[in-house]
């Protein structure tokens, strides 16, 4: 068979059991785009090649398969690198496929053309610029395992035109052979003296806490580390990136630690003296200041990265290991009732949270941000999927809203990235369509990829956006009164958009939450019909969400 370099492609991501890719076409891709159309794999055209992004990224967060998006060179390119960010940051799966001038135009400052490979390198787990067709035969399984092994994280192809053009005859019937993607699972024994030492700290331990993350971010992952914490009972605290992996009513479960986390997630930190990290890498965010972080505790890390064992933070013992393959084998070790958590730290704990938890708005609040996120949760119980924007709104939803599944919970959580919560809703209404697709958003975040709506219409997709406006970047409002002697600068909208105009302008049915309709009655409207919808919450721009760590400051020096 005589297949071109786009043609080769795109045979091989069906190969992969690809069945939607995200993207927006241009000159330099059009062979790529030209090969498509005949494809069974179904394009979703963004309307910014960065909501292309994010769709892909939504797509990965969502099943855990690598998500897959198209550009073009020059503008196409640079408009994708902090959906591809986002990604690395995250670690989540991206397979990214630019176009790029042809290989004799490189460097030569032609139409479009801008150093992709240069621009990708720092935000990738690897980036290619394919020189000749042959090497794509290598290159493109290659891309694949090294974007799902591992830590997982994006990799970036970048095709000149000539070379998606190029012929090159191919052989059906070695496809299986050549293209290799299986997963190779690393299930290396964990060395018996390793064991003995971590249950010698097990059994020394008076109050050891559980300490868990991103890595354990996935079903199956997520699904051990529960049988782990029944087996072993010790408290349990979350990054952002973590929520979702120990149901939020459980009795050990304290909720996200650091710089919004629960007052008693962190105080029960300042106690222990033993920490099991699984799949975290002890970022600022969730530490605080790092050198009294856990003063008193004996540190055990678990990740599959070599490189964030020891970065932040000396380990007592550590383990490069995916969680899965730990857990696993700790579960067959004999662990007594001496490796337990005692009764007497239990009760210590049991009271921290009952004392410290997030406060609860009063009666009459019934427009706080809070009250409606208890009100969707009531509604859709745990058949819904969330995401968030970054804001003020994305601490409310990790703090209040109560997940109870892996996966039920995406968003941006390294990079931070405000525009993230609705291209990614739409990538995870895609490969879950059945499911409700809920969108917290701020007015800040929501105008950073609000041409998405269109996209999220043509679609017809189940998402609903509840947004969340006070006039203003909430989060650097709340830091200059706290902190900058409610100093203003720049985080005020002046003239403020009327959103219920432009969601109903993108053909999408809206709401407004106010005092003179019922909330329950308005939210079940928007989350139980077919298709889109768009719910507006207005809020007073001086509402807090607390608590909050100062920057610099230790766990403990809370302000709440």
């Amino acid at each position: 068979m005589n297949l071109n370099g786009a043609e080769l492609m795109i045979r091989f991501l069906e190969f992969a059991g690809v069945e939607i890719v995200s993207g927006i076409p241009g000159g330099a891709s059009l062979p790529i785009y030209d090969a498509l159309y005949e494809s069974k794999i179904r394009h979703i055209l963004a309307r910014h090649e960065q909501g292309a992004g994010f769709i892909a990224g939504g797509m990965a967060r969502a099943n855990g398969k690598p998500g897959v998006c198209f550009a073009s060179s020059g503008p196409g390119v640079t408009n994708l690198i902090t959906a591809v960010a986002d990604a690395k940051m995250d670690s989540i799966p991206l397979i990214v496929i630019t176009g790029q001038v042809p290989v004799s135009m490189i460097g030569t400052d032609a139409f479009q053309e801008i150093d992709t490979f240069s621009l990708s390198v720092p935000i990738t787990k690897r980036s290619y610029l394919v020189k000749k067709i042959e090497d794509l035969i290598q290159i493109l399984p290659q891309a694949w395992k090294t974007a799902i092994e591992g830590r997982p994280g994006p990799v970036w192809i970048d095709v000149p035109k000539d070379v998606a053009s190029a012929k090159i005859d191919w052989d059906i019937s070695r496809e299986k052979e050549v293209w290799n993607i299986q997963k190779i699972e690393f299930k290396d024994t964990i060395d018996l003296e390793w064991k003995k030492t971590f249950k010698e700290l097990l059994s020394k331990a008076k109050k050891p806490v559980f300490y868990i993350g991103g890595g354990l971010n996935r079903p199956l992952a997520a699904e051990l580390f529960c049988i782990l914490l029944e087996k072993l009972n010790f408290p349990t605290v979350s990054t952002l990136m973590g929520l979702g992996i120990c149901p939020y009513e459980h009795p050990r479960f304290l909720g996200m630690l650091g710089m919004h986390g629960s007052r008693a997630a962190n105080l029960v930190l300042e106690e222990a003296d033993l920490l099991v990290a699984l799949g975290v890498r002890f970022d600022d965010r969730a530490t605080g200041k790092l050198n009294e972080f856990c003063p008193n505790a004996k540190i055990v890390h678990v990740d599959i990265d070599a490189t964030e064992i020891g970065k932040l933070k000396n380990p007592n013992l550590f383990l490069k290991h995916g969680v899965e393959n730990f857990i696993t084998q700790i579960l067959e070790e004999d662990l007594s009732s001496e490796h337990l958590s005692s009764e007497e730290w239990l009760n210590q704990v049991q009271t921290l949270k009952t004392l410290y938890g997030f406060p609860v708005p009063k009666e009459n609040q019934i427009l706080h941000p809070v009250s409606i996120l208890q009100s969707i949760s009531n509604i859709l119980g745990e058949k819904a999927i969330i995401t968030t924007d970054v804001g003020q709104h994305q601490m409310w939803v990790a703090q209040y809203y109560p997940f109870r599944k892996q996966g039920s919970f995406l968003t941006s959580g390294g990079l931070g990235t405000m525009g993230f919560g609705l291209p990614a809703a739409i990538g995870a209404a895609l490969v879950f369509p059945k499911k409700r697709i809920v969108c917290i958003s701020g007015d800040g975040s929501i105008l950073m990829n609000i041409q998405e709506l269109d996209t999220l219409r043509e679609l017809n997709l189940d998402v609903t956006i509840l947004l969340i406006n006070n006039g203003h970047l909430g989060l650097v409002r709340q830091q200059q009164e706290l902190f900058f002697s409610s100093r203003f600068s720049a985080s005020k909208f002046v003239i403020p958009a009327n959103f219920i105009k432009i969601a109903s302008s993108f053909g999408i049915p809206s709401f407004e939450l106010s005092n003179e309709c019922s909330q329950v009655e308005i939210l079940e409207q928007a989350l139980i019909r077919k298709g889109p919808s768009f719910v507006l919450l207005q809020v007073e721009p001086d509402l807090q969400v607390l608590p909050m760590v100062p920057p610099g400051k230790a766990n403990r020096e809370m302000i709440y």
